[in-house]
């Protein structure tokens, strides 16, 4: 009796799969997103927009994307292009190293490829920046290749699905979201049905307010026939941020301004900023500037600025100043001089974007 039971179990879940997989493809038909990336099988177009969209909205990585492609057209193009307006042009999204990985991937797929994109999932995944996500994207979306994608999306979706009780940011959760998406994929239309369950998610079966009254697929979703839709997904508790307090020396001679570009492993690697002071949060600008070994006038300081981080909280001030001497030292440790009217041809992190387009605006003279 157990053992018929247990097949019942089974077979009812197979049809529910199905089920699902049909409900999800009728529904996108039915509610088609017009997104420019939906429009395309160019691998290098799919390649752009998924990097973009990791860690950006739609809205905003829309305009980023259009920029972007008339920017860099082709892999060639952005290959060939300097780190620094490739950097500028990525400047507001964040997460940088996104940008200096596809810049290194284009001039690797140039000298190794011939300037063409791999078409197996497995030359792919191997590319630098391109994790299971964006090759399961890409392969799908480009070469309609059977691999389920796996964003926040779609995790969500199948956490409320089927009651996935596992936390979605730990690996033994993932490897169980992973193998429902591989049971749900529609072998014969993988991009179309990995397109369908990213915007579902994304319409339908949001985050907050999820629009269950009109779901097609509520009757298959135990989370809403347990009404625990607001349960899913599960996470860790996270883990409170690190706090840090940079103290930016805006060193100016003449109509020159000194900046340098960001080298070592840490946050915004590869952007430009001014001379900096990382300090404790109650050091004073006193015992900042005591600590440098340079001549210089301060002229103005800034208000606080904080950015807040994944895993950081930055807390940020500024202070203008001109240098009377030791500029030696600063060519020692790699700035070089800009003309003032030209610094925003740079790529900065976002808190100094922030700071400069209040000095343009004259929002922060206050000393």
């Amino acid at each position: 009796m157990k053992v018929q039971t247990r097949v019942k179990s089974a077979i009812e879940e197979r049809q529910s799969i199905v089920m699902i997989r049909r409900g999800l493809l009728e529904w996108s038909a039915q509610n088609p997103r017009n997104l420019p990336w939906k429009k395309t099988e160019e691998p290098y177009e799919i390649w752009v927009s998924e990097i973009i969209l990791q860690q950006t909205r739609v809205d905003q990585g829309t305009e980023y994307y259009f920029r972007f492609l008339e920017t860099f057209p082709s892999i060639k193009a952005l290959a060939e292009a300097d780190l620094d307006q490739v950097m500028k042009a990525w400047e507001g999204l964040g997460y940088y190293r996104r940008a200096f990985h596809m810049h290194e991937t284009a001039k690797y797929l140039m000298s190794e490829h011939e300037g063409k994109f791999p078409q197996t999932h497995d030359e792919i995944i191997r590319l630098k920046g391109i994790g299971p996500y964006t090759a399961a994207a890409i392969s799908s979306f480009a070469f309609h290749l059977p691999y389920p994608v796996l964003d926040g999306n779609v995790m969500r979706v199948i956490s409320r699905l089927f009651c996935v009780d596992l936390p979605v940011d730990s690996s033994e959760g993932r490897s169980h979201l992973m193998q429902r998406a591989e049971q749900l994929l529609d072998h014969d239309k993988p991009g179309q049905f990995n397109q369908a369950i990213m915007d579902f998610g994304a319409m339908i079966c949001r985050p907050r307010s999820p629009v269950c009254k009109n779901c097609p697929l509520s009757t298959y979703c135990s989370a809403n026939q347990n009404d625990t839709v607001n349960s899913f997904p599960v996470k860790r508790k996270s883990k409170q941020k690190k706090e840090r307090y940079f103290f930016y020396l805006k060193i100016n001679k003449g109509n020159q301004t000194y900046i340098r570009r960001r080298s070592k492993a840490d946050i915004w690697q590869n952007l430009y900023e001014f001379y900096l002071v990382e300090g404790r949060g109650k050091q004073s600008w006193k015992d900042v500037l005591h600590s440098t070994n340079l001549k210089i006038d301060v002229v103005t300081y800034s208000d606080i600025y904080t950015q807040a981080l994944s895993h950081q909280k930055i807390t940020a001030r500024f202070a203008e100043a001109t240098l009377h001497s030791a500029e030696e030292l600063l060519f020692e440790q790699g700035f070089i001089k800009v003309n003032q009217k030209k610094l925003r041809t740079f790529a900065y992190p976002k808190i100094i974007d922030c700071y400069l387009g209040d000095k343009a605006l004259n929002l922060n003279s206050s000393s």
